[in-house]
């Protein structure tokens, strides 16, 4: 399958390429971007010796180069950089997030490059209607502790969450790869992403098949569709991709979602299942979602949750649920302040660590 994706990409973009080598125009050079500030009070059992607040900043600058040939082809790229005075909290990068060039026409579109895979597009669960900084897929694990055993946190399939150590590690989420989508038939789109190591991203490459895992292929599934003030969106992802690690399971993951919307109000929900990814074992990992939102003009608000089990040593199983109520109001164009509470449980019953608590979040976004 990889050999037949990566020759119908080599044909498909050669093709393209030398049916409109003259341009029209220069490309266009845009400039974005965005910068949120969050001051979070937060509770939990494993904040001994912590304060109770804190400040957060989070800045990012978007480039985007877009042209289109006499012939019709669109190109371009897009550059995310960090815009920081510290390096990315998730791990994105330390300069920028996502780097990537694209060729786009009436067959579809390519992504080439460091960039998010096509089931992080595509993908519907209760995060897609959230509000505020995302709910459930929000900004609350920046400021909650995280206790040091395995769950899964959020909505992610295994490469966009990362570590089940860790709270919103994203270190595998942008490694380089190649993403087709096709248009949209129907109300129904393809999305394909193909990647050759999970460790490698910009200009690292590596070559190893030790550590991590390869041949990683993320294949999406999406509908959208609208009757009269209806809407229905659906979507079912899946990863699949070699473990370079002896001894543990390939990965093999899968999520499905549904989303339906009536007059301003959303209701959404999802299960994702892991089956044994990345595991020493056979040993289950598992989630679902629920959301619902509500949509007034510049005032939208939401209320989201995540449950997930990932079974461990003797049967048992590390549970994490996480209910997260948030709204915000478009106070001027481009500048949004918000307010987000999330609830969170870990609960792991052999060995590990409990934590239950709570992160209270005030904060403006400037979209720029």
């Amino acid at each position: 399958m990889k050999k037949i994706l990566l020759g119908t990409t080599g044909l498909v973009g050669a093709a393209v390429l030398f049916a409109s080598a003259a341009s029209a125009e220069t490309p266009k050079v845009t400039v974005g971007g965005f910068a949120d500030f969050q001051v979070g009070i937060m509770s939990d059992d494993l904040d001994a010796a912590q304060r109770a607040h804190g400040f957060r900043n989070d800045t990012e600058v978007s480039i985007s180069v877009d042209g289109k040939s006499d012939s019709g082809l669109g190109y371009g790229a897009v550059i995310d950089l960090e815009a920081d005075v510290t390096a990315d909290a998730d791990g994105e990068g330390l300069n920028a997030a996502r780097t990537y060039v694209y060729l786009d026409g009436n067959w579809g579109r390519f992504e080439l490059g460091s960039n998010n895979s096509a089931i992080e597009a595509l993908k519907v669960d209760a995060g897609s209607i959230a509000r505020a900084t995302g709910g459930i897929n929000g900004a609350w694990h920046y400021f909650a502790n995280a206790t040091g055993s395995t769950y899964i946190t959020t909505t992610g399939l295994v490469q966009e969450h990362g570590s089940l150590l860790a709270l919103g590690g994203e270190t595998t989420e942008n490694v380089n790869k190649i993403t087709y989508y096709s248009p949209r038939f129907s109300g129904f789109q393809l999305g394909v992403s193909y990647s050759p190591d999970s460790t490698d991203k910009g200009q690292t490459v590596t070559r190893s098949d030790v550590g991590g895992a390869g041949d990683i292929f993320d294949i999406g599934l999406n509908y959208e569709g609208q009757w009269d003030q209806i809407t229905l969106a659906a979507a079912i992802t899946g990863e699949f991709g070699d473990a370079d690690t002896a001894g543990v399971n390939d990965i093999s993951a899968w999520n499905a979602g549904l989303a339906l919307g009536y007059m301003g109000f959303s209701l959404a929900g999802s299960y994702g299942d892991w089956d044994d990814s990345l595991m020493a074992a056979s040993l289950d990992q598992d989630y679902w979602t629920l959301g619902l939102a509500y949509d007034f003009g510049p005032f939208g608000a939401s209320v989201t949750y995540l449950d997930s089990d990932v079974e461990v040593a003797g049967g048992a199983d590390n549970e994490f649920d996480n209910l997260v109520i948030g709204a915000d109001y478009e106070l001027a164009p481009g500048l949004t302040p918000y307010v987000e509470v999330s609830l969170y449980e870990f609960d792991a019953p052999v060995g590990g660590v409990d934590n239950d608590g709570s992160v209270f979040i005030v904060g403006t976004l400037l979209s720029f």
